[in-house]
């Protein structure tokens, strides 16, 4: 997926983010020092686990199911 600047000034809301680009499936886009108990924006997000540097992937979006990753 590209990262593009919307220009027409309505916003982009892409798997329930809304921003003026789309979100970066690469980099985490929550952060915590806990096992994340919030529900995921979208399906794929990312959250880290500043405690001792654990990766989760959300494994469906609106939801609270997380699976650790292995790519840290």
């Amino acid at each position: 997926m590209a990262i593009v600047p919307n220009k027409d000034g309505q916003g982009i809301k892409a798997n329930g983010f809304y921003g003026e680009v789309d979100p970066s499936y690469e980099m985490p886009t929550m952060v915590g020092a806990v096992f994340p108990a919030g529900n995921s924006l979208y399906s794929s997000q990312l959250y880290i686990n500043t405690a001792d540097g654990t990766v989760y992937r959300s494994l469906q979006g609106g939801t609270t199911r997380w699976a650790e990753t292995n790519i840290r």
